[in-house]
């Protein structure tokens, strides 16, 4: 997936939350725009145990080429 199709989900108004889907199965949610940083090589996503609260416990690097899709968690 293009580094540009993420970075029009993280801009968009009102941000809607959304799950980034990979090859290998994992997924990662980004409750708020805040949690995802965009390169054109690296997609760096903070991973919380608490999404409410603002702080990762974690950082994880994905190459934007290991994204398969992405979902809205907002409910249809």
């Amino acid at each position: 997936m293009a580094p540009e199709d993420i970075w029009e989900l993280r801009d968009a108004q009102p941000f809607v939350p959304f799950r980034i889907c990979l090859t290998d199965g994992k997924s990662y949610d980004v409750p708020h725009r805040e949690f995802v940083m965009i390169s054109r090589t690296v997609i760096h996503i903070g991973v919380a145990s608490q999404p409410n609260g603002g702080l990762y416990d974690q950082i994880i690097r994905v190459s934007p080429l290991r994204i398969v899709r992405v979902k809205s968690l907002q409910a249809a």
